[in-house]
This record gives structure tokens, sequence and C-alpha cells, in this order.
């Protein structure tokens, strides 16, 4: 079986403002991270949710509340860092 590459490319393409929104995006999440790096941010955030979840002041969340929203945490660690070293291939 052939497949027409022309066509398929055709359908994949982007238009010119499709191209310019994403050039956009790209440019403010660039922006966005010259302050701090991902990693410092999500090391921030997990400072701050982890110190505010386990005080004992906190009534309404429950102990399995707390695990999820840890489990979370990590899981948003864990994807920070495979992209850093994604970036650095």
């Amino acid at each position: 079986m052939i497949i027409n590459t022309n066509a398929k490319n055709s359908q994949n393409s982007l238009s010119d403002a499709e191209t310019q929104m994403l050039l956009k995006q790209h440019e403010a999440v660039k922006e966005f991270f010259k302050r701090d790096g991902s990693a410092e941010i999500v090391d921030s955030l997990n400072t701050l949710v982890e110190t505010l979840l386990f005080t004992e002041e906190i009534e309404n969340v429950t102990p399995e509340m707390r695990v999820h929203i840890a489990n979370q945490l990590r899981v948003v660690t864990l994807i920070t860092k495979l992209g850093e070293t994604a970036v650095k291939w």
C-alpha cells in the first residue's frame, strides 16, 4: 500500500495563524521560566503545599486527601525532572 505523503503532510500542516499562536505561546513559556526554572517552581510548590497539608490546624482535609495531594506533587516533580533531562539531549 502506497501512502500519499503530500496529502498526509497537507493534513498535518499548520496555518499561519496557528503557527503564530504556537510561537507566541512558546515565547510566553520561555519568558515565564527565565526567572526560575521549572524545578525551582515545583520545589517551591511542593514545600508550600506539604507545609500546609501536614499542619494540624486543617480540619477539612482527611488523611486520605493529604496522601493523594502528596502523590500528585510527586508526579509533577517526576514530570519536571523528565522534562529537564529531555531538554539536555
